[in-house]
């Protein structure tokens, strides 16, 4: 199970049942904590529907009391592949 944390402006900007492109911040223990992706993935308000775990903090960094659970799909370049 991974761990990922979002920063949104509004929690209702993660729509359920959709393909969503996002910016993650892995939080699991090691060497790679913190680091970003980008991904497609699917998020769900059921903490247990996906096996990943995500937390949402709001603009200012505050961290939202809701929780989710993620599905990440694939990961998206950072660079696009005209540029590689």
């Amino acid at each position: 199970m991974n761990q990922w944390e979002v920063f949104v402006m509004d929690p209702a900007e993660l729509a359920e049942d959709q393909d969503l492109e996002l910016t993650l911040r892995t939080l699991n223990p090691g060497i790679h904590k913190y680091t970003y992706k980008r991904v497609k993935c699917r998020v769900a308000a059921a903490p247990d529907r996906f096996e990943d775990r995500l937390q949402v903090r709001l603009g200012r960094g505050q961290l939202s009391d809701r929780r989710f659970s993620i599905r990440v799909i694939e990961e998206v370049p950072r660079i696009p592949a005209k540029y590689l």
